[in-house]
């Protein structure tokens, strides 16, 4: 059996996140927009068009309800996803490094709730 190595509670949500993958100094390397998949208060996994490289950092803008939550992070993985074919697709896992207390207090209660939405079946 797989080792579960999560320690935050994920959940499947849908909302656009912009994102900016930064060089080495700091400066823009690329920007773009993905769908989450999932989410938790270690992280986020991506729904993208192509795969960023492990160890690429990014800064991220996302909405939730009523607030714009940011945040970087550190891509752990890329994960190609061929059932989506004939487009390409990959799933990014990105755990965060920098988020405010504010916007992670935002996140816990999305996951919160959603959460209960599931152990209802309202999800």
């Amino acid at each position: 059996m797989k080792e579960e190595r999560r320690r935050t509670a994920r959940v499947l949500v849908e909302h656009l996140v912009s994102y900016v993958v930064l060089d080495e100094r700091g400066g823009t390397d690329e920007m773009g927009m993905a769908r989450t998949l999932d989410l938790s208060e270690g992280g986020i996994v991506l729904e993208m068009t192509h795969s960023l490289d492990r160890g690429s950092h990014l800064e991220m803008k996302m909405v939730s309800g009523d607030h714009i939550l940011e945040a970087r992070g550190l891509v752990v993985y890329s994960k190609y996803l061929p059932d989506y074919l004939p487009d390409n697709r990959w799933r990014v896992g990105v755990s965060f490094t920098e988020i405010t207390e504010g916007d992670l207090a935002t996140i816990a209660q999305e996951v919160e709730e959603r959460r209960m939405q599931e152990t209802r079946g309202d999800a």
